[in-house]
This record gives structure tokens, C-alpha cells and sequence, in this order.
């Protein structure tokens, strides 16, 4: 199994993939200093990065990613359960490493992913 599946389709394996929960809420101090609030949600959130990918690798991520909003099936940390849920991207970050025959490498691809 993929460790990361967007619309279905298996992604490239991340060489790193840090899960990480986001909470949402409205918060403020009261006149004591004391924090009050209202937790409203708690999004997952994932810093993605691969150490290496050809064309044909970075154009299928790329192409799964365009969509304001996509799907991602991956296991979840919390119950250590398969668990799909719809994301949006981040900013992309794709270096190039070189060219093999007019054809591009990319190295350090990174971008996080963000529970819509």
C-alpha cells in the first residue's frame, strides 16, 4: 500500500512525511490574563518532502495537487487507521538537480498539505 493516496491514485513514496494537528478556535485572554476560548476543529496538516523524483514522478504529484481541493487517503496517527479526508496544498518547492538527456531530476520537492 502507497503510504499516500490522493483521489485513489498512489502517490510516489515521500522520503519524509511529518504529520502534524492544527486547532482551530476563537481564543483571547479575560481581564485576569486567563486564556478562554472555543476549539471550533482540529485539522491534520502534513510537511511532504521527497529526497528524489523523475519528470514523470513530479508531474503525477503535481497533477493530483492541482485542484483547489483533493482527497488523501493515508494513515492516520491519532487511530492508527486508514482515514481519507479532503486537503489543499501549499506553496511547491521543486529544485532541479540536473538533466539526463534534456530530460529534468528534481531533488528536496517539498510542499505541506492542509485539511480543508
Amino acid at each position: 500500500m502507497a503510504l499516500l493516496k490522493i483521489n485513489g491514485v498512489d502517490m510516489p513514496s515521500p522520503s519524509a512525511m511529518t504529520p502534524g494537528e492544527a486547532d482551530l478556535g476563537k481564543w483571547e485572554r479575560n481581564a485576569r490574563g486567563s486564556m478562554i476560548g472555543e476549539l471550533i476543529a482540529t485539522k491534520a496538516k502534513f510537511e511532504l518532502s521527497w529526497s528524489f523524483l523523475t519528470a514523470v514522478q513530479l508531474s503525477k504529484l503535481l497533477i493530483a495537487v492541482k485542484p483547489l481541493f483533493f482527497n488523501v487517503t493515508y494513515i492516520d496517527p491519532v487511530t492508527n487507521t486508514l482515514r481519507t479526508a479532503t486537503f489543499y496544498k501549499g506553496d511547491r518547492s521543486m529544485p532541479v538537480m540536473d538533466y539526463r538527456n534534456g530530460i529534468p531530476r528534481y531533488k528536496d520537492v517539498k510542499f505541506n498539505i492542509i485539511e480543508k
